[in-house]
C-alpha cells in the first residue's frame, strides 16, 4: 500500500513535458500564437464583447457583464504572448503585445464612445467593484492563467468559458472608458490598475506552465532574464495592491464598528440599517452616513455614534421612522428630520400629506393653488414655531416633488436669546430667529419690531449697555430682513437698576407691526 502510493506521489511531482512530443508542442504553439493574431474576426469580437460590457455596466446587469466576458477575445494575445516569453520569442511576443494594445484601445474607445451616447452615466456597483483592484484579484487571475494555459496546451476547451468569466478582462476596460467619458479619473485609473493587474497575473501564470511543459528557448543566448523580469513585475504590482487591499480591510473593520454603534444607540427600536457610508483614514473613521428605519425617534442618535468611534467623526443619520413610530412622535422630534411612511400611501398629494401630518396633529385645511400645497395645521402637543418650522421641512422631504407652505397657529414669538455681554448669535439663536421669521412670512406679516436689551451696570445704566442691547436688536434685525422681513423697526431697552433674574435681559424681542413702522432706531 505505501508503495503504491510512493508511486502517485512520484508519479504526479514529474514534470508533464513528458506528456508532450516534440511534435505536439509546435502544433500547441501554432494554435495558440494563432489565437493572438489581429483579424477581423477578433475586431467583431472585440467591438461586440466591449458593447456587451458597456451597457451591462451602466444597466448593472451581471448576467449582461458574464456575457461580454464570454465572447471577449483578449485571452488569445495574453496567452500567446506567455507562449512567446516562454520560448523566448521576441517576433511573436511583439506581435501579440500589438494585437492586445490594439484591443485595449478600441475597447476603451468604443466604451467611451458608448457612454458618452448613453443616457445612462450614474455609477453602478458593477463599476465600482472594478475601481479598486486588491492583491486577492491577482491571485485570481493568477489561479484563472494556470487554468486557461493548462486548457490551452492540452486542447481542452471545453471549460475555457469558466476561465473567461473568472478573468474578467473586458470590464475593466469598459470601466476604463467610463471614467474617461465621466471625467471620473479615480475610477479610470483603478480599472486600468485593475486590467494591468490580469493582464500581468495571466501572462506569468501562462510562462509558468509552458515553461512546466517543456516549452524552452531553443536558441538562448546569454543569462535568462525573463524569470527576474516577470518577478519584478509583480513585485512593483503587489505594492499598490496590497496597500489597496489594506485600506478595504480598514475600512471594513470601521464599517462594523460604526454598524455595531447604530445597533447600539437603536437597540430597543427595531432598527434596520438600509443604507451605511463610512470613510476612514489612519486613525479611524471620518464620516459615517446612515439611514436607519427605526420604530422610535432617537434624539441625539449622531452624537451617541459618534462617542463610540474614533474622535472627529462626523456622524449623519437619517431615521425613517414606521407608521407606528411617526402615530407616537412628539413635535420636538419632529424637529430633527422627520420621515414618515404609511402604508399604503394615498395616491394624490393633498391625501398624502394629510396622512403624513394627522399622525401628530390636525389638519384645519389643505389649499392646492399655482405654487403648491398650502396646509393649516395644529399640532396635538405644544409646539413652539422651531417644531413647526421643522415639520414643514420634514412634510417636503417627504413630498419632495410637491412645494409645501405650512400656516402655524398664531402664537408669541420666542425671545432670541444672547449670552453675557454678547451681540452675536449662537447657532440655536440664529436658529430662533430664521424660526420667527418663517412664521411672520407664514402669517402674512410684512413687518416687526425689534427690541434688544441689556443688563444695567450694577452701579446704573452704562452707554456701553446700551451699546449692547442695540447691538442685539441690530443683528437680529439684519437677519429678519436678510430672510425676507424688510420693514424693521429697532429700539433698546436698558433698565436703570438690575431687578429680579439678570437672564431676562439677556435677549431681543420680536413683536409683530400691524402696519409698516420707521426704521429708525429708537432708544430709550
Amino acid at each position: 500500500m505505501l508503495n503504491t502510493l510512493r508511486e502517485v506521489a512520484t508519479s504526479a511531482l514529474k514534470s508533464p513535458a513528458r506528456l508532450l512530443s516534440d511534435g505536439d508542442r509546435s502544433m500547441v504553439e501554432a494554435e495558440i500564437h494563432d489565437a493572438g493574431q489581429l483579424t477581423n474576426v477578433y475586431g467583431f469580437m472585440l467591438f461586440s464583447a466591449c458593447g456587451i460590457a458597456a451597457l451591462g455596466l451602466l444597466q448593472s446587469s451581471a448576467p449582461v457583464i458574464i456575457g461580454a466576458m464570454l465572447i471577449s477575445p483578449l485571452m488569445g494575445p495574453i496567452v500567446s504572448m506567455g507562449m512567446a516569453l516562454a520560448r523566448v520569442d521576441p517576433p511573436r511576443f511583439r506581435t501579440a503585445a500589438l494585437t492586445l494594445l490594439i484591443g485595449a484601445l478600441l475597447s476603451v474607445l468604443a466604451s467611451t464612445l458608448i457612454v458618452w451616447a448613453s443616457p445612462l452615466k450614474d455609477v453602478t456597483p458593477e463599476i465600482l467593484a472594478r475601481t479598486r483592484p486588491t492583491l486577492l484579484d491577482m491571485v485570481v487571475a493568477l489561479l484563472s492563467g494556470f487554468v486557461g494555459a493548462y486548457l490551452s496546451i492540452n486542447r481542452k476547451g471545453g471549460a475555457i468559458a469558466g476561465v473567461a468569466i473568472a478573468t474578467s478582462l473586458m470590464p475593466p476596460l469598459a470601466v476604463v472608458g467610463y471614467g474617461l467619458a465621466t471625467a471620473a479619473w479615480d475610477i479610470a485609473g483603478g480599472a486600468l490598475l485593475l486590467f494591468l493587474t490580469n493582464v500581468v497575473a495571466i501572462l506569468v501564470a501562462v510562462f509558468g506552465v509552458a515553461r512546466r511543459y517543456g516549452f524552452r528557448s531553443v536558441g538562448r543566448q546569454g543569462a535568462a532574464w525573463e524569470t527576474p523580469a516577470l518577478v519584478g513585475v509583480m513585485v512593483a504590482l503587489c505594492i499598490p495592491l496590497a496597500m489597496s487591499l489594506q485600506g478595504i480591510v480598514f475600512e471594513t473593520r470601521e464599517t462594523n464598528r460604526a454598524r455595531g454603534a447604530i445597533n447600539q444607540t437603536f437597540a430597543d427600536t427595531s432598527p434596520h440599517i438600509t443604507e451605511l457610508k463610512v470613510e476612514a483614514q489612519n486613525k479611524g473613521a471620518t464620516q459615517v452616513q446612515a439611514v436607519v428605519v427605526t420604530r422610535r425617534y432617537i434624539p441625539g442618535a449622531e452624537a451617541q455614534v459618534a462617542a463610540q468611534l474614533d474622535p472627529g467623526a462626523q456622524v449623519e443619520i437619517e431615521q425613517i421612522l414606521t407608521a407606528k413610530g411617526a402615530a407616537e412622535l412628539n413635535s420636538s422630534a419632529l424637529a430633527a428630520r422627520l420621515t414618515a411612511t404609511t402604508q399604503p400611501q394615498p395616491a394624490s398629494p393633498e391625501q398624502r400629506l394629510r396622512a403624513m401630518l394627522g399622525a401628530v396633529g390636525e389638519v384645519q385645511s389643505i389649499e392646492k393653488n399655482a405654487s403648491g400645497l398650502t396646509v393649516a395645521f395644529n399640532m396635538n402637543r405644544p409646539g413652539g414655531l422651531q417644531d413647526y418650522f421643522a415639520l414643514e421641512q420634514a412634510a417636503q422631504r417627504f413630498m419632495p416633488q410637491t412645494p409645501i407652505t405650512l400656516i402655524p397657529p398664531l402664537a408669541p414669538l420666542p425671545e432670541v436669546r444672547f449670552a453675557y455681554g454678547s451681540t452675536s448669535l449662537s447657532p440655536e439663536a440664529a436658529a430662533t430667529v430664521d424660526a420667527i421669521a418663517w412664521a411672520l412670512i407664514r402669517w402674512g406679516v410684512a413687518a416687526a419690531k425689534v427690541e434688544g436689551l441689556a443688563s444695567p451696570d450694577p452701579r446704573g445704566r452704562r452707554p456701553a449697555d446700551l451699546r449692547v442691547a442695540q447691538g442685539r436688536a441690530s443683528v437680529v434685525g439684519e437677519r429678519l430682513r436678510a430672510q425676507g422681513i424688510k420693514d424693521v423697526a429697532l429700539s433698546a431697552n436698558v433698565p436703570d437698576t438690575l431687578t429680579g433674574d439678570e437672564a431676562q435681559y439677556l435677549v431681543a424681542r420680536v413683536t409683530m407691526q400691524p402696519t409698516a413702522p420707521s426704521s429708525a432706531a429708537s432708544p430709550p
